[in-house]
C-alpha cells in the first residue's frame, strides 16, 4: 500500500492513517498490536510535519509477516541519533523515543533529498490459506 500527500494536508494524513488500519485489521492476527502501530504511524507523519514541510510517501508493506512501515520526506532532514529517552521537560525527542519503544526495529536513513523512517510494527500476518483451508 502506497499513500503520499502534502504533510499540512491533515485529511490526507487522517485518511492514510485510517486506510493503515483497516488494512492492518483485515490482516493481523490477534496478537498484533495495531494501536500501537497507529501510533508509530502518528509519531512518523507528526515528525515530518514538524521538521520537512512538504511532500510525503508512506509505504506498507509485509517481510517475512511483519507489518513494515516506510516514511519518506523531501525536507533538509535532520540530525537523529539513538540516545536514551529525553529530558521530561524536553520539547523535543519523544517521537522517535516513543516509536524505538512500540516498534520491533527503527531504522532512520538520510537520502540526497530528504529522511525516510522505516519502523518494524508489531503487527504480525495472518498466514494464507487456500480454498480447501490449508496454508498458503
Amino acid at each position: 500500500m502506497l499513500w503520499t500527500f502534502e504533510s499540512r494536508d491533515a485529511h490526507g494524513a487522517y485518511d492514510a492513517r485510517s486506510d493503515l488500519i483497516a488494512h492492518l485489521q483485515a490482516r493481523a492476527t490477534d496478537d498484533s498490536d495495531i494501536d500501537a502501530a497507529a501510533l508509530v504511524f502518528g509519531e512518523l507523519v507528526g515528525n515530518v510535519v514538524r521538521h520537512a514541510p512538504g511532500p510525503i510517501s508512506i509505504a506498507l508493506e509485509w517481510h517475512a509477516g511483519i507489518a513494515v512501515l516506510r516514511v519518506r520526506d523531501s525536507g533538509p532532514g535532520f540530525d537523529w541519533r539513538e540516545v536514551g529517552p529525553p529530558e521530561p521537560l524536553a520539547e523535543s525527542g519523544r517521537g522517535l523515543f516513543i516509536v524505538r519503544a512500540l516498534a520491533k526495529h527503527l531504522r532512520v536513513v538520510r537520502h540526497e533529498r530528504g529522511m525516510e523512517a522505516v519502523a518494524w510494527l508489531p503487527v504480525q500476518r495472518r498466514a494464507k490459506t487456500g480454498p480447501n483451508g490449508a496454508e498458503t
